[in-house]
């Protein structure tokens, strides 16, 4: 990390549209999941899971939600070096469609990459 940047900025009690579900219920593994994609620019965190997005377009339909944090990602705050992983991520994707007809699909992680920062 570039000493004196912050990597995410925090924003309470806010959302925003769009972006895909993880039901991944720890800040850090929503964080690891943003990191290792190279378009993930948010997530947002809140009881059920997190939302990560990757189009900054997203953030300018940030509204108010109660309980959930938006981590903004500062990519001019990563090193300029690969960050070196210590294992890798599985992911497992279940479909299901409602009986109203909405497609949910939940993503399910064996193992999340570990970053040395």
């Amino acid at each position: 990390m570039i000493a004196g940047c912050n990597l995410w900025t925090h924003v309470a009690n806010k959302a925003a549209d769009n972006g895909v579900f993880y039901g991944l219920l720890s800040e850090s593994d929503c964080m690891a999941v943003c990191l290792s994609s190279s378009t993930c620019v948010a997530v947002d965190f809140g009881p059920y899971g997190c939302v990560i997005h990757n189009n900054i377009d997203h953030l300018t339909t940030a509204y108010y939600a109660p309980g959930v944090t938006q981590f903004i990602l500062n990519r001019h705050c990563l090193p300029t070096t690969a960050l070196p992983v210590t294992s890798t991520a599985t992911t497992t994707v279940e479909n299901y469609t409602t009986s109203a007809g909405i497609n949910i699909i939940f993503y399910r992680f064996a193992k999340f990459p570990t970053y040395t920062l």
